[in-house]
């Protein structure tokens, strides 16, 4: 049913392209980036009135596109998020499919968003603090 549980050793010495799978529709190659990442969670559909929070994801791979993050909790299509990668600028993305990856992991792919962060995302994101 999972996929087979990599140790963390293995999953974070994967680097470089991902080999192209046979029937792979993508306009943009995507690579491997293995990292932490700082995400700020907006809430969806009808608990609007729930305040952002943040969380660490860990991200899997990258395209010009999207990113697909590693997490504990199940996240929705259409959901947003404010991603921080490697002390980046905040990027938003949005949720396009989750699948439950193992026992206490959701795997999500996200695509990048044109818009502007809330006003939320800022202050939110200072973890160090």
């Amino acid at each position: 049913m999972f996929a087979h549980i990599e140790s963390a050793e293995e999953f974070f010495s994967k680097s470089g392209p991902l080999p192209p799978a046979f029937n792979d529709d993508r306009r943009y190659p995507r690579f491997y980036f293995r990292s932490c990442a700082e995400a700020i969670i907006y809430p969806i559909g009808k608990s609007q009135g729930v305040p952002a929070a943040p969380f660490f994801v860990v991200t899997c791979d990258l395209s010009r596109a999207g990113v697909s993050i590693l997490h504990v909790a199940q996240l929705f299509p259409g959901q947003r998020l404010a991603l921080t990668l490697n002390g980046q600028p905040p990027r938003l993305v949005q949720v396009v499919w989750c699948r439950k990856w193992d026992a206490t992991r959701y795997l999500a792919g996200c695509r990048f968003v044109k818009e502007k962060l809330p006003a939320e995302s800022a202050s939110a994101l200072s973890f160090n603090s």
